[in-house]
Formats: structure tokens, sequence, C-alpha cells
């Protein structure tokens, strides 16, 4: 089996606004092969600058695009191939954007080796431990006072049985995001889980105080309130917070997530599929994470490609109590599937079970949010 051609779609909502949603516009990503087997992925990313990378030319034999890697190799050697893109990609890779496209592709190989061989992407990574999962709606917060109240009991009465705040108004003034949390607290009662994101870093004094005073309101875990190169910040925090700390959804490769645990002292990390080098390198970060005794529960913010993939992944693990659900409505979300992934009455989402990711594109909603149409 050959790599003929790879086909990466820009889809982009008709207005795009500045807030904490990283699914307004997303890097669609198709490989095709000789047999007929496309092999579908996303990259977590700025889209155009995603493409970008895939598309670019060769420079030098350490600067090359992905595309111009990938034709003609066969696609179920996945673990060459990703040593593929990771070493010609050096001068210029290694982390950040080139890590998410790569992340991409890797995702478009395991589809590929999974429809040829008849088998459930979770087939092949050993087998599954768990094909339901509760999901938690992750939600962003409003600005305007009380709005997360509403979002929190809305999603509640859905059938969740947790929820996540985040970006939005928080950030501002410590207290006021305590409150916030008290309010959702009273609201939704003591049975459902509360995770609060806090999107930016805050200084390290207004993150000691939210981690002391959150946890009055039993919140799940407090979400990326430092950045991830503050190693020395986190460690201060996680040894004082009574509320558990997680972070790592912007992070890349298996290395940050090792230093994050040694160093920082994490004992939640949030790896995103999409970004940290795709399902190999995650299997790896989690063999890291389980030695340690650290859980994880990955970030999940983007279309049902990566929901997919996500589902596939978590099954495998032994302590994987959540998967992060966008509950937000946009149409990238709740469009882009023509059986889109959706959780049931009670907040309980099912692997699929059709072979490689085990989804098909609505190809109405990529012609209609494709950015070039």
């Amino acid at each position: 089996m050959k790599i003929v051609d790879i086909e990466s779609t820009i889809l982009r909502l008709p207005e795009v606004k500045p807030i904490g949603d990283g699914c307004q516009a997303v890097l669609i990503i198709k490989v095709m092969t000789d047999e007929g087997i496309v092999g579908l992925g996303e990259c977590h990313a700025n889209p155009e600058v995603g493409k970008a990378i895939i598309d670019a030319r060769l420079h030098s034999v350490s600067s090359c695009g992905l595309k111009e890697l990938l034709i003609g190799q066969d696609p179920r050697d996945i673990n060459r191939l990703w040593d593929l893109m990771y070493r010609r990609t050096q001068s210029w890779g290694r982390r950040g954007a080139v890590m998410y496209a790569i992340s991409g592709f890797e995702m478009a190989l395991w589809d590929i080796l999974g429809k040829s061989l008849g088998a459930p992407i979770y087939r092949l990574l050993g087998g599954a431990r768990k094909l339901e999962h509760k999901a938690y709606a992750s939600d962003l917060s409003p600005d305007k006072p009380g709005g997360s109240v509403k979002i929190a009991e809305k999603h509640r009465k859905s059938g969740y049985q947790a929820v996540k705040i985040g970006w939005g108004g928080l950030g501002g003034d410590p207290r006021t995001d305590v409150k916030m949390a008290a309010d959702v607290r009273r609201a939704v009662g003591h049975e459902m889980d509360i995770m609060i994101d806090m999107g930016f870093p805050v200084p390290l004094p207004d993150a000691l105080y939210l981690g002391e005073a959150l946890a009055e309101q039993r919140i799940y875990f407090l979400e990326e309130p430092l950045s991830s190169d503050d190693l020395h910040g986190y460690l201060r925090l996680t040894q004082a917070s009574k509320t558990p700390i997680a972070t790592g959804e912007k992070e890349t490769t298996q290395y940050p997530f090792i230093d994050l645990m040694e160093r920082g002292g994490l004992r939640i990390i949030q790896p995103d599929l999409a970004r940290v080098g795709g399902i190999t390198e995650m299997m790896r970060i989690a063999t890291h994470a389980e030695a340690r005794g650290v859980r994880v529960i990955p970030h999940c913010w983007s279309t049902d490609i990566l929901v997919a993939a996500t589902l596939h992944f978590i099954a495998t693990l032994r302590d994987c109590p959540y998967l992060e659900f966008n509950a937000t409505d946009n149409p990238l979300r709740t469009q882009l599937l023509k059986e889109p992934i959706r959780p049931d009455k009670h907040g309980i989402v099912r692997v699929p079970d059709k072979p490689g990711l085990g989804i098909e594109l609505d190809e109405r909603t990529m012609k209609r949010y494709r950015l070039d149409a």
C-alpha cells in the first residue's frame, strides 16, 4: 500500500471571534492510498500555519514539508514514518506547530491501518479496558456575572455528571473567580464535578489563592493557572494547593510532560492528541505517567475527529475518569460527521467500533465551511 495524495482542508466559521474557542477554524487532513483507503486526521493549530507546514517544499534534508515526505510511503509503517517526519523537520520543528501537523498525519495513518485490517484503533493498541466513558461538558465562561451558572445548569439538565467552565471572564480578580465557582456549586449541587480552566496564566500569588479557596467548593481540578514553562511555580503550587492542579494541553512530545511531572509536581496532565505527536506519542506519555502515578485526562476541544481518536486512546488506559467534550453550539463540532458523536442522557460516550477511527465525514459540511469555497 502506498500514499498517493494528501489533502489538507481549512474549515472556518463565517464569523471568528477573539474568544477561547479553538474550534472556530480547523484543519482536516485526508491521506489517500493506492488501494482506495482514505485516512482522516486533524491538527489542533492555527489551520493556515498547519497547512503551510504540510505543503512546504524541500529546503534541506532537515527542513521539508510533510506532504513531500509522505507521498509514496506505506502508511501502515507508522513508527518509521513518525521518525521520518520528526527527523526531517529538525531545523524548524521538534515542538510547536510542526508537531501539531505531525499529529494530524499520524492520526490519519492509524485510521488507514485500522481500515486496512478491519479493526477499530483501540484493538490495535492492545484492546479496550473500557468502551463507555463519562464526558464532562467543556464550555466557555461568559463575561457577564451569572452566565456560568446558567451554563452549568443547562449541562446538568442534559445529563452530564461534570462540567468545566473556562476562559472568558476568568483570570481577572481571583475572588470573583472563587465566587463564580461557589455560585455554580450551589446551583448544581454536590454530586456534579466542577472543573475550572483559567485559559491564560495568572500571577503565582493568585494561583496559590485559587488553589486554597477553590477547595471549599470541591473543584475537581484547576486547569492551567500558570505557564507550562514555569516549572518552579508549578512545584510551589502543587505542593501548597488543596485543589488538584492540571495542565499540558499546549505541550508537544513526551519531554515537557516528564518535566511537568518530575520538576513541576503535576499529578494530572492533559496532553492533546492533535498536538503532542499523535497516538504514538500519547502512548509514550501515558506510560511515563502511569509509572509515576500521574493521571492522564486528555485535552479534547475540537471536532469529532479528535473526539473519536481520543476515545480510542483513553479506552486503553487503566485510569481515565473523563472525556473532555466541547459542549458549545458550533457546527464544526455538531455537523462534521455523518453520525456525530454525542453523549447519552447520562453523559456517557461510547468508543466507535467501526474500523479505524470509525467515523465518516459529512461532505456537505466540508463544502459549506471550506475556506476557499
